[in-house]
């Protein structure tokens, strides 16, 4: 008996597929009909990768998780200090299609399953991403540009919260977004500046 060669550009191929489809209409209304339909595939194609539907929605979460983490990385590039801490900031918002639909497939989730940890998930994205960012401020810290004595962590608290609304309101406004992108970057903007301000005040 011949044996079943499974090609990870195929696979690649639905989970982008589901992802799209996901980011549009939410696990619940993404069949894998449609998701067949989306990838150009045969039917067979996609039990061949995946047991059921839910192993499917969990590469999708994974791959979601991905591309956020890979934008952010990105940005980041070989900064350093209160730019990099910036860069990965803005890197997360939902300023862009990719970054929207990033926080569209959170957000189908979580209001799918709310409460529930899973890889993938924004709450793992996100300690990934505060681990990150505290790690920069302790280097702005160390370069002259963040006084000592900040309470580093409260400060990564502080931008996830303003993360995190921003994503909200991007992923239940698409028409709103143009606006809220000039919002946003005005208020991140300000806010950084507002700690690089505080270099020689006493914390």
């Amino acid at each position: 008996m011949a044996r079943r060669i499974r090609d990870p550009q195929s696979r690649d191929q639905l989970v982008d597929a589901a992802w799209r489809l996901v980011a549009a209409h939410g696990p619940n209304d993404t069949t894998l009909r449609a998701v067949v339909a989306e990838a150009g595939v045969t039917t067979g194609s996609v039990t061949h990768y995946f047991a059921d539907k839910a192993e499917l929605m969990d590469a999708v979460l994974r791959h979601n998780a991905a591309v956020a983490s890979a934008r952010v990385l990105a940005a980041i590039g070989s900064k350093r200090g209160l730019a990099a801490a910036e860069a990965a900031t803005l890197a997360l918002l939902p300023l862009d299609e990719v970054r929207f639909r990033c926080w569209q497939i959170w957000l189908a989730f979580w209001s799918h399953d709310p409460g529930q940890v899973r890889e993938g998930g924004f709450g793992e994205g996100y300690r990934d991403w505060a681990e990150r960012v505290e790690a920069h401020l302790a280097e702005a810290v160390e370069d002259g540009e963040l006084p000592r004595g900040l309470d580093l962590r409260y400060e990564v608290h502080v931008l996830g919260t303003l993360v995190a609304g921003t994503g909200l309101l991007a992923g239940s406004d698409e028409i709103g977004r143009a606006r809220l992108r000039k919002r946003a970057k005005r208020v991140f903007g300000e806010h950084f500046a507002g700690l690089a301000a505080r270099v020689g005040v006493d914390v």
